[in-house]
């Protein structure tokens, strides 16, 4: 028998033969599926307003964006000079829309426009009956990070009325490799006072909001006409804000298109300004910031990465 294994020819035929049986055994065997494994999904990101009418496809047909105006000089007609009183809008202004009473935002945070990316904010807000907190937590990320770990900390909270936030207490601190900074805002409504932690204090406008909170207060003005006031704190001075209503707009996100107001810092000739857009299925929350210097280059811009929102 071992001598007739040895054999070529045999070994062969023996193989060919155990291959045809097994393959049989298993044709006529039960069929058996795997389970298939229990996949984690991620937490989806979910648009807090409706999608746009049926007839209406901005991804597909963009409103194109319409450069803003500088606030130069008074012109001799008597219109308010920077406004967007010759722009085309085709669409009806922004409304009040309701807090959330939980909210998170992610940014990121890239170098100059669509540059590489230097750091990332955290933004939370969170509301307790009439009453809410939000703060700003920024750190340095990606090759910045490699060279320093700067640190920018900002707090804001105060109440919920009518008209929007009322801030009653803002903060600054800044953590850098020379130490730390820290600035503050007190809001005292019932004297109409505004005071700085170096001991200075001025009157305080109505509707005063400080360089967080106005973010957010964005959503609940009614933008009804080419601009609008708001009195901003930065902690260390109060500063009148004129803002432009500008165009709607697709702007790109690591989220994807995101439909966004754009509005700007009305500003002179040589001024430094700041563009924000606001999501216009995002309650008029902000999706998108931009620094720029007073040779119109833009320094910094802050885009949205990540929106989680609860009512509850």
């Amino acid at each position: 028998m071992i001598a007739v294994l040895r054999t070529p020819a045999r070994r062969i035929t023996l193989a060919i033969a155990l291959s045809v049986l097994i393959h049989t055994a298993i044709m006529w065997l039960p069929y058996f599926q795997w389970p298939h494994a229990k996949v984690e999904l991620p937490p989806l990101t979910v648009r807090l307003e409706p999608l746009p009418d049926a007839g209406e496809h901005p991804a597909a047909n963009p409103q194109p964006e319409k450069p803003l105006t500088r606030s130069d000089a008074g012109s001799a007609d008597g219109r308010v000079p920077g406004t967007t009183n010759e722009m085309d809008k085709t669409e009806p202004p922004a409304s009040a829309h309701p807090f959330p009473k939980h909210l998170r935002l992610s940014f990121v945070v890239h170098s100059g426009k669509d540059g590489f990316m230097t750091g990332e904010i955290l933004h939370q807000l969170d509301i307790r009956r009439d009453r809410y907190t939000l703060k700003s937590v920024r750190k340095t990320a990606g090759l910045t990070s490699l060279r320093n770990s700067d640190q920018l900390i900002q707090s804001s909270h105060g109440k919920i009325i009518d008209r929007g936030l009322q801030p009653h207490a803002f903060s600054e601190g800044k953590i850098t490799k020379d130490g730390k900074l820290n600035m503050q805002a007190t809001f005292d409504w019932g004297a109409q006072k505004l005071r700085f932690s170096n001991n200075n204090e001025i009157t305080l406008p109505v509707d005063t909001q400080d360089m967080l909170s106005f973010m957010y207060q964005l959503s609940q003005i009614q933008m009804n006409g080419e601009f609008f006031l708001l009195p901003v704190s930065d902690a260390a001075q109060l500063q009148q804000y004129q803002i432009e209503v500008g165009t709607k707009e697709n702007i790109d996100t690591p989220m994807g298109k995101v439909r966004a107001l754009h509005l700007r810092k009305m500003h002179a000739q040589g001024e430094a300004y700041f563009d924000i857009w606001l999501g216009l299925e995002y309650r008029l929350l902000p999706v998108k910031f931009s620094q720029v210097d007073d040779s119109d280059k833009v320094i910094e811009e802050y885009v949205i990465s990540s929106f989680r929102a609860a009512d509850k």
